[in-house]
This record gives C-alpha cells, sequence and structure tokens, in this order.
C-alpha cells in the first residue's frame, strides 16, 4: 500500500482503454487489443480516477474540511503528478497535490 504523507492523494487512474472513445470503438468494432496493450501518452493524459487514500493535512491550507474520501472518483489537472508503482502489487497509481483536484463525481440524486 502507498502511504501518502502531507498533501498529497493517491489516485488510481482510469484506464485509457475504458474511458478513451477509440479504444472503446475499436472494442466495438471487435478489435481487441492484447492485456496489457497501453498507449502510455494516451495513459498519461488520463484526469479522471478513483481516491485511494490521501495524506494527514490535505486541504488544510485551504482552511477547509477535506472533501475527499476513498472512493470518490475525481478529475485532476492534466499531467498532474507522479507515477508510483506499488513495489508489492506492480499497481501503478498517481499521487497528486491537493491542489491538482479540480472535481468530484458526487451521484445524488
Amino acid at each position: 500500500m502507498i502511504e501518502p504523507v502531507t498533501f498529497r492523494i493517491v489516485v488510481k487512474p482510469f484506464d485509457v482503454q475504458e474511458i478513451d472513445d477509440t479504444f472503446k470503438n475499436a472494442k466495438a468494432a471487435g478489435i481487441e487489443l492484447p492485456k496489457g496493450f497501453q498507449m502510455n501518452r494516451e495513459q498519461q493524459a488520463v484526469d479522471r480516477g478513483t481516491v485511494v487514500s490521501f495524506g494527514p493535512v490535505a486541504f488544510d491550507a485551504y482552511n477547509t474540511p477535506n472533501p475527499l474520501k476513498a472512493g470518490d472518483e475525481i478529475v485532476y489537472a492534466k499531467h498532474a503528478g507522479k507515477e508510483v508503482e506499488d513495489i508489492y502489487t506492480k499497481e501503478k497509481f498517481i499521487v497528486i497535490n491537493d491542489e491538482d483536484v479540480v472535481a468530484i463525481f458526487r451521484n445524488e440524486a
């Protein structure tokens, strides 16, 4: 598990193959990409993901309560943060600053 420090936020970015229209159209047309195939440049441009965890002082500098909770789906600044691979699970995450959170998706009726 990656534990963020200070004002950092760990995000599991969405897979470009699941959110990009070109990849979705290829899949709908029956074109299957090999497992693990990633267009690195396109994946780096992904700006949405799921909050995994956040540091103890996230958003403190803004004198506001932390609006995030683990599992929230967010939009973050494009090309923000640092890609980090969990040394145990080999999963890739993005570690961003709290100021890079642009929006939170809420499913409230």
